[in-house]
């Protein structure tokens, strides 16, 4: 893959950003230099990460601007917090995400209100634009091995009640204490408790489970390892997870100077289905292809970039 990039590692784009929070305002001044580097940064997790790289590449490949990259952030949190004190100008985010944790407005299940809300929202209290949202809604998922499931005859959230105080459930740090659409609204909306939860590393969630290492994974529903690892994605018959359409999320200031941006990424990211999303998780998540590189391919494919 040949870009120029210009990357930072995680402790230096946590570093560059947290000086960046500090001199926000001579930050954003900077920023309207015609020659600055376009900011864009992105979290450690598969999805995200390659939205953000697909901006980055469609940003430089196919508008010819200069890019700057802070890939590998901590958490949603972080970059969420970057892009509204204009230490970022593009982010890929989540709607449910920016419902809870930044506008801290209670969950919506139904993807075009939720969308609605934090794209108004962001415009007024930000000055951020949410560009086309994805087909894709990847919101959290419940699952178990299919034959626990099925030996059990459990279907839904709500079948495991009788036997959580005796299981374990693994889930990402963010899902394990995030109060509205996180552990603990789900415990509350649903009525029961595991008997432990166990926070790790999302990748790890999935060789945990399948090793008997945990009972129950909170899973993402466009991850590819739910078939490999043979899971049972259970329904959420209380309707307590939200709507989880991705979308990549610009600075109106950066708007302003280069308005192609819109268009552009909108063609590509506002088309993802599904079915796609699954297939480019899998190549990064079990075929191991760099992210940067299955992002290259996939916009290659449907002639994004050249």
């Amino acid at each position: 893959m040949t870009t120029t990039f210009t990357r930072i590692s995680r402790r230096g784009a946590l570093a560059a950003l947290g000086l960046a929070f500090a001199t926000a305002t001579a930050a954003s001044t900077a920023a309207q230099a015609q020659d600055a580097p376009v900011r864009i940064g992105f979290p450690n997790q598969t999805e995200q990460a390659m939205l953000g790289y697909m901006a980055a590449l469609i940003v430089e490949k196919k508008l010819g601007l200069a890019v700057e990259l802070s890939p590998n952030l901590g958490g949603t949190a972080i970059g969420q917090k970057a892009i509204i004190d204009g230490a970022l100008d593009i982010f890929p985010d989540y709607t449910g995400d920016a419902l809870a944790n930044v506008l801290k407005e209670e969950a919506l299940t139904e993807p075009a209100k939720a969308y609605e809300r934090v794209a108004s929202q962001y415009k007024e209290k930000y000055g951020i634009t949410w560009l086309a949202p994805t087909k894709f809604n990847n919101t959290y998922a419940l699952a178990l091995k299919k034959d626990k499931a099925e030996e059990l005859k459990i279907t839904k959230i709500s079948d495991m009640a009788p036997h959580a105080k005796d299981w374990s459930l693994g889930s990402s740090v963010e899902f394990a204490g995030r109060p509205i659409d996180g552990y603990p609204g789900m415990t509350k909306a649903y009525g029961y408790e595991f008997g432990s939860i166990k926070p790790m590393d999302i990748g790890l969630m999935y060789t945990s489970i399948d090793a008997g290492q945990v009972d129950v994974i909170v899973a993402f529903a466009t991850d590819a390892r739910i078939e490999k690892v043979g899971l049972r994605v259970l329904d959420d018959d209380k309707f307590f997870f939200p709507a989880y359409n991705a979308a990549i999320t610009v600075r109106d200031d950066l708007l302003a100077k280069h308005p192609g941006i819109k268009d552009a990424i909108d063609q590509v990211i506002g088309n993802i289905d599904t079915e796609t999303q699954i297939k480019l998780n899998a190549r990064a998540d079990i075929d191991n292809i760099p992210l940067d590189k299955v992002a290259e391919d996939y916009l290659k494919e449907v002639g994004a970039i050249e």
